[in-house]
């Protein structure tokens, strides 16, 4: 099983008891046209994740992640997640053109 597979696996397992916002979020979405609902939902649909690259984490026991989720034909929603054990952290997110993904 590759990095996006289990990382789609691991989403449509996660209640939403374990999904946690970071207070960098809400700071970030007062700028941006992203809600909680839109990212609760968004995480759920596994089948418009595009695609999941792996970052560094700065612990030994989480693993960090950009995630690019479909959103129209146009746009994307772009997360940075961690996870550690079976709790979600959304970091922060944003509105992403298509094109960007493209290249």
């Amino acid at each position: 099983m590759n990095g996006l597979e289990k990382i789609k696996k691991f989403l449509e397992e996660i209640k939403d008891e374990d999904v946690i916002f970071k207070l960098h979020f809400y700071e970030r979405t007062a700028d941006r046209p992203i809600s909680e609902e839109l990212v609760r939902r968004s995480i759920k649909n596994t089948t418009n994740l595009l695609k999941a690259e792996e970052q560094p984490a700065r612990r030994f026991e989480e693993n960090k992640y950009k995630l690019w989720i479909k959103l129209s034909n146009k746009y994307c929603l772009v997360l940075v997640i961690v996870i550690k054990g079976k709790t979600l952290y959304i970091i922060t997110g944003w509105n992403s053109d298509t094109k960007w993904l493209k290249k």
